[in-house]
């Protein structure tokens, strides 16, 4: 068998499994060549923000679930994506492609966020993908999942150096900064946010006719039952500003089966809450165990 298999299988921790490929954006043909120099990061950078990513995730990931973090940086490849996908010893493994980090739209901030949602897929808890065309769940969680575990349990670890997070901040252009200041609660909510930008503008480069997300706007719409594939640019960074305001423990894991459990939510009748909930443009909380 090969070092990464590419197959689905219900998740469970030391059962017989097999794996599965889950790409951040839908499979696309954008690329940005490595021969090019890259106006916007390079690859020390690329390898920077993969390191920061290691020391702080990797002892987490051993702590918590006794497997070891891979993230694999393939600068050379030239399109635009990055996958999640488990080896045969069922250790989590990341591969980020190099034309990704040198969209003209990708922040450092950003990859982080790319790497974080890829750590969701693995560790996000429900809901779950479906596996296949079957009603059986996949180990994967949903993209508008990954999505709320980047924002409300990753990011902020990675983000804890307030120093830095200040600086950052500061660098961003004013109007960003304003209009994500309005939407948080403290300073790496707000940087959650400009990453969460940065993101959502790349995802609306790739189809013709998604229109780039704004942080002062909203996306009203609401799903008939979840969503398991990847939401629209708005609905992905609506995802990241709930999630960057949610005040449930940090540390308080997203359970496998109840989506209710580390997330926050209306507790009185389980509908989502404007602040801090998975927004209902992507996820419907009624539907999800049918």
């Amino acid at each position: 068998m090969g070092k990464k298999m590419i197959l689905g299988l219900v998740f469970a921790l030391g059962a017989n499994m097999a794996f599965a490929d889950n790409g951040c954006f839908p499979e696309n043909d954008l690329k940005f060549s490595h021969k090019t120099k890259s106006a916007n990061m390079s690859k020390a950078e690329f390898d920077q923000v993969i390191k920061r990513a290691l020391d702080v995730y990797g002892p987490i990931v051993k702590k918590k679930y006794g497997k070891k973090l891979i993230i694999d940086g393939e600068w050379e490849n030239d399109r635009v994506n990055a996958h999640a996908t488990r080896d045969d010893h069922n250790n989590p493994v990341i591969s980020l492609l190099g034309g990704m980090a040198r969209h003209p739209e990708m922040s450092k901030d950003g990859l982080m966020l790319i790497i974080c949602h890829e750590i969701g897929h693995q560790f996000g808890g429900a809901p779950k993908q479906f596996r296949g065309s079957s009603s059986l769940r996949s180990w994967s969680s949903a993209e508008g999942q990954a999505d709320y575990f980047a924002a409300t349990k990753c990011l902020p670890k990675m983000f804890a150096d307030t120093e830095e997070t200040k600086l950052v901040n500061s660098m961003s252009d004013e109007e960003s900064f304003e209009d994500a200041r309005k939407k948080c609660k403290d300073d790496i909510c707000v940087r959650i946010v400009l990453a969460g930008y940065s993101v959502g503008k790349v995802f609306a480069s790739l189809k013709t006719g998604w229109e780039p997300p704004r942080i002062g706007e909203q996306d009203r719409f609401q799903v008939p039952m979840t969503e398991y594939k990847h939401p629209r640019p708005q609905c992905r960074l609506d995802t990241y500003v709930s999630g960057a305001n949610c005040e449930v423990d940090r540390e308080k894991n997203f359970d496998d089966v109840d989506p209710k459990i580390g997330a926050c939510y209306r507790a009185e009748n389980g509908y989502d809450d404007a602040r801090g909930a998975r927004p209902r443009c992507w996820y419907h909380p009624e539907v999800y165990f049918k």
